[in-house]
């Protein structure tokens, strides 16, 4: 039998660190450490070394078809399938950061939205039986709820599929770009209309597995909670330790729930497709 694999994407600092070393205390398999420029994912690995952890590194640009391509190649090559995927590569910026809002909004969907699709598209025919896939996204600000007018009618989860999810996102970049994405019930953040749009694609990538031969593979997105990593960054307190009225945890903290979820035992059948955060569901997709 082939050595079981986990794969995290974005994992050269914060969360993605963090679940490494998690996983790698916790998973009986190799953990690939993956990050978009390897000198600082070669730190990030001597990092784990040093702590007597031994994860693999690969380098992993999700915004590059082929560099997707080539991690597909090496794990289907060393491993044959995968088991553990967890999507935590992502966008961030400083509080008050100047960044117009077009440019802001290419940067959090080529990365957050599309990178992770791509990612997922490419992967999913990889998945062992009982694989676990985990979308890391913002509970906080992913909501649907938060949309209205247009966009909210959009979003009915029974008929999305991926393409549909596509099509929306091409259509806020151009109303961004024109200025007219509040006309259409989008909010302002660009971060959290690209969050909603990962909320909804595990929902749809799940139901996709449902009858799917491979038994129990599961999808579902997670929110880490208000954590002291780059995500963070752009809405914390003056103060740096708290967004709002939530004291900020650190990422080995957040690390543990992402890993309880991405490990979830065979035969789970109630949580996917789902929201979950603090091992607690805060948004449900009906599975059988």
């Amino acid at each position: 039998m082939s050595r079981r694999v986990a794969v995290v994407t974005g994992a050269n600092r914060g969360i993605g660190l963090a679940v490494v070393r998690n996983l790698c205390k916790k998973f009986n398999g190799d953990v690939i450490l993956t990050s978009r420029m390897t000198p600082k994912g070669k730190d990030a690995l001597r990092v784990l070394q040093k702590e007597g952890l031994n994860p693999v590194f690969h380098e992993l640009d999700i915004t590059q078809s082929e560099s997707i391509w080539m991690l597909r190649k090496y794990i289907e090559d060393h491993y044959g399938g995968i088991d553990i995927l967890i999507n935590n590569a992502a966008v961030s910026f400083d509080k008050g950061e100047k960044v117009p809002i077009f440019r802001k909004a290419q940067l959090c969907f080529e990365i957050d939205f599309f990178g992770t699709l791509n990612v997922n598209k490419l992967f999913l025919p990889l998945l062992r039986p009982h694989a676990r896939v985990v979308i890391m996204t913002n509970g906080y600000i992913g909501l649907h709820s938060a949309l209205n007018g247009d966009a909210k009618s959009r979003f009915n989860v029974d008929s999305l599929r991926l393409y549909d999810l596509e099509v929306l996102a091409n259509e806020y970049l151009k109303a961004v770009k024109y200025g007219t994405y509040q006309k259409f019930g989008w909010p302002e953040s660009p971060s959290q209309c690209a969050k909603i749009l990962l909320v909804e694609m595990a929902s749809i990538l799940s139901k996709t597995l449902e009858n799917d031969q491979r038994r129990n593979l599961l999808v579902n997105a997670c929110c880490p909670g208000w954590t002291r990593s780059d995500g963070s960054r752009e809405y914390v307190n003056d103060d740096g330790n708290s967004v709002g009225d939530v004291a900020l945890q650190d990422p080995d903290t957040a690390a543990a729930d992402v890993v309880w979820l991405a490990t979830l035992p065979p035969g789970t059948a109630t949580i996917c497709g789902n929201l979950v955060r603090h091992r607690n569901t805060i948004k449900t997709a009906t599975c059988t």
